[in-house]
């Protein structure tokens, strides 16, 4: 690639706002790599976690991939030859929802420029978390009530949330901390606040009936812990497999949650140790709306690298398998109705791109008709008619 075309390229996209929020897991991730100094591609779990937030912020947004093809296609015309062929080629990574983008150079430049800028951006909350951990301790101190002090913490609310994790982590005994905790915690509608819900629900740190409280709050803030839950799995480094986090994918309709208990049991099927936590998941897919759960058990089962010890496993349990019923509105239709719905649109950009106005104008419109708020649909046509 020309560096010098790939400059100029990368100050169309200087500005774009990726929209992640300053207790965004993956910037949480940033910041700790760049205080380990190791903020560099050659890093592989830096690598790791730009690829995640460039899939968690870009890939699986439709309406941020429109905004940057939209402004691309935008400024295409004032480019020279070579930026402009460098701004098509993205521009058609970025309009087919299939094409993964973690290796798109102007998309990883933009995106990680700015992170770097969001963190910096990021604002001093120190002075708000220290009248957090004053107005706990007075709690303790009887000096005030717990519905006064829940209260002022909701208001707080961000940096209320490593406070509020000490008191639930450092409780002990003392369930009435705990529980004032989880409850506070719930309300707090943070990226972090979930974080530590999440953690909590997989550590053997409270008591049934608080665990389960903790899991029902986890639950409410869904998808905000789901970069964390999604990150965490991907390493397959645990000792013992997170049954409430497969329980919380599965139950909030994640479309990954089926694929990702497969995974497991392709990991560590052999591992005798890991069989009865492997059993309890493979339950768990009895509870999933999935409507292809079925085939791929069988997928897996009559998969060539399926190790004996979890085929086994699997055939034990479709043998017995009762999937739940799936109804005709869930999140996997509506993924197939946007997965064909962008197959109309590649055709219509093509049209588009190659001076056929008219034609581009009459697939669009088909599109639209179905799906009036379709981002693509919308920016292009918009483009088609200037």
């Amino acid at each position: 690639m020309n560096i010098e075309s790939s400059d100029r390229l990368a100050t169309v996209l200087q500005d774009f706002d990726y929209n992640v929020e300053a207790d965004d897991f993956i910037l949480y991730e940033v910041d700790r790599l760049i205080e380990e100094d190791r903020a560099s591609f050659e890093d592989e779990d830096f690598r790791r976690t730009i690829d995640e937030g460039i899939r968690n912020h870009i890939e699986e947004l439709i309406e941020i991939r429109a905004q940057i093809a939209m402004l691309l296609r935008s400024s295409v015309s004032g480019l020279d030859r070579e930026t402009a062929r460098i701004a098509k080629r993205t521009i058609h990574a970025l309009e087919d929802a299939e094409f993964p983008l973690h290796n798109v150079s102007l998309i990883v430049r933009s995106y990680t420029s700015y992170l770097f800028r969001r963190l910096d951006e990021s604002r001093d909350d120190s002075a708000l978390e220290q009248e957090a951990v004053r107005l706990i301790e007075r709690w303790h101190n009887g000096e005030i009530l717990r519905e006064q002090m829940t209260r002022l913490l909701k208001a707080i609310g961000g940096p209320a949330v490593a406070p509020l994790a000490d008191l639930l982590f450092q409780s002990g005994e003392d369930r009435t901390g705990a529980e004032t905790a989880i409850d506070t915690l719930g309300a707090i509608d943070r990226s972090t606040s979930a974080r530590i819900l999440a953690h909590a629900i997989v550590e053997p740190l409270l008591d049934e009936d608080l665990e389960l409280k903790a899991y029902a709050a986890s639950r409410a803030q869904w998808p905000l812990q789901r970069h964390y839950i999604l990150h965490e799995l991907s390493s397959h480094e645990h000792e013992d497999l997170p049954f409430r986090w497969y329980q919380l994918l599965v139950e909030c309709d994640e479309l990954s949650a089926v694929d990702l208990i497969l995974g497991e049991l392709l990991v560590h099927g052999e591992d005798t140790a890991y069989h009865e936590d492997l059993k309890a998941l493979l339950e768990l897919m009895r509870n999933s709306r999935d409507p292809e759960v079925e085939a791929k058990i069988v997928s897996v089962i009559n998969g060539d690298e399926t190790p004996p010890l979890a085929k086994q496993l699997l055939e034990e349990s479709i043998a017995t398998f009762a999937p739940a019923p799936v109804t005709d509105e869930n999140p996997w239709t509506r993924a197939a109705h946007l997965g064909e719905l962008n197959r109309k649109y590649v055709t219509a950009a093509k049209h588009y791109d190659a001076g056929r106005s008219a034609e581009a104008l009459r697939a669009l419109d088909s599109i639209l008709a179905a799906d009036p708020q379709y981002p693509f649909a919308v920016g292009l046509k918009r483009l088609v008619k200037t």
